[in-house]
């Protein structure tokens, strides 16, 4: 019983680090100097013009950009800076097996002699097995990246990505989670000064 529940414990903890759910990467062209830029315009692909996450996306962009004190191009102006914004999901399964932890294993475990196995194992001559269990959930996996060119020498100069380990299954939810996206990109927005 205590072997069962220190691997259990074990286990939790070394899959605590994993239920975080998001993860961001950015990534810059270190030689440029990014207080030169005041001005930008949102260039958005015609799939990308049918998101529903266009609208999310710009806003809280925009806001952001505000408080740093960028301003949206006027009509018919050159801006300094071109955005754009690509959203991808991907379908993933997620497979756990469970065992009722009374299999009489085979071998050596650990170098304890008969025992074997997990839980109850008790050497080769005693026959049966674990009963185990496979269960599979399928999650939508996401993944928004944002990316900042210089529209003068049309040069990517800045991308962020955000990977949402679950994609909600709400419109708020989803909401929540490009907010919560781009406030992590945008905290590296523009880069720090080495």
């Amino acid at each position: 019983m205590r072997l069962s529940l220190l691997l259990t414990l074990t286990s939790l903890a070394l899959l605590a680090p994993c239920a975080e759910g998001q993860s961001v990467k950015v990534n810059w062209r270190s030689r440029i100097d990014f207080s030169t830029y005041k001005t930008y315009a949102w260039k958005v692909s015609p799939h990308e013009q049918r998101s529903f996450y266009l609208p999310w996306v710009r806003r809280d962009v925009d806001a952001i950009l505000r408080k740093q004190g960028l301003t949206r191009a006027a009509a018919g102006e050159r801006p300094d800076l071109y955005l754009s914004y690509h959203f991808l999901t991907q379908e993933v399964m997620d497979s756990t097996t469970t065992s009722d932890g009374f299999g009489f294993g085979e071998g050596d475990w650990m170098g304890m002699g008969g025992y074997g196995g997990w839980g109850m194992g008790m050497g080769d001559d005693m026959g049966g097995g674990d009963m185990m269990q496979t269960e599979a959930t399928p999650r939508s996996m996401g993944i928004l990246t944002l990316d900042f060119a210089d529209a003068k020498k049309n040069e990517l100069i800045w991308r962020g990505q955000a990977t949402e380990d679950s994609v909600s299954n709400s419109q708020k939810g989803d909401e929540k989670q490009v907010l919560k996206s781009v406030d992590k990109m945008m905290k590296q927005f523009p880069p720090k000064k080495k």
